[in-house]
């Protein structure tokens, strides 16, 4: 379900809104940042969460305060590893639901997601 979800969030990001994705599934010691995208001068960090279904909530509700922190975090080692410090970022949330064929049919895109502390 995963790479379903994945390949469909990058054609969004990339396609849809227009964003220019600068990297995809980046690591650091800290976890794995779904993809990470411009948005005009604007770093933004997207976390990808595709269900099958809603049967445990939409998927977007899965970013809970614990991941929201763990975001945050890995937003600002990507900003120093990328020495990009100084650049505007934001964190967004893409929630997809797929059918049993791994088709989505359902995007949903929140900008600004995760609040800074």
């Amino acid at each position: 379900m995963g790479s379903a979800g994945e390949a469909a969030a990058l054609t969004f990001v990339g396609s849809t809104l227009g964003y220019r994705v600068l990297a995809r599934d980046w690591r650091s010691r800290l976890g794995q940042a779904d993809i990470v995208a411009e948005d005009g001068d604007t770093l933004v960090l997207f976390e990808v969460k595709t269900r099958r279904g809603t049967g445990f909530g939409l998927p977007e509700e899965a970013v809970d305060a614990r991941k929201q922190r763990k975001l945050r975090m890995l937003m600002e080692t990507y900003r120093a590893a990328t020495h990009r410090q100084q650049q505007p970022c934001r964190i967004d949330v893409l929630g997809l639901i797929v059918d049993e064929r791994m088709q989505v049919v359902r995007t949903e895109h929140i900008k600004d997601a995760v609040a800074g502390e």
